[in-house]
């Protein structure tokens, strides 16, 4: 765990530091600019499309999350035994 914390660290602090003077969070400038699409709006859907995303994951794993309260399996327990529903 150490070994992890400590290459977040690394980059954190190195590379990935932000400029919060000059640029938006996030904005890493070079990092990902050749999968960025060139027209703005089609740019600005991919960001909504990734956001949208990024919720959806959010929710099935609360999803997961409350599953695994109901039952007091976890999720894998609950496929192997074959109880995929909570409520059965």
């Amino acid at each position: 765990a150490a070994q992890i914390v400590a290459a977040i660290a690394a980059i954190e602090l190195g590379p990935g530091r932000q400029d919060y003077e000059n640029k938006a969070p996030g904005d890493l400038g070079y990092f990902g600019d050749s999968f960025k699409n060139s027209d703005p709006e089609e740019f600005r859907k991919d960001q909504l499309r990734e956001l949208k995303n990024g919720r959806l994951a959010m929710i099935g794993i609360m999803g997961m999350m409350v599953q695994e309260g109901l039952t007091g399996q976890s999720v894998w327990e609950q496929i192997g035994s074959g109880n995929i529903n909570p409520f059965s």
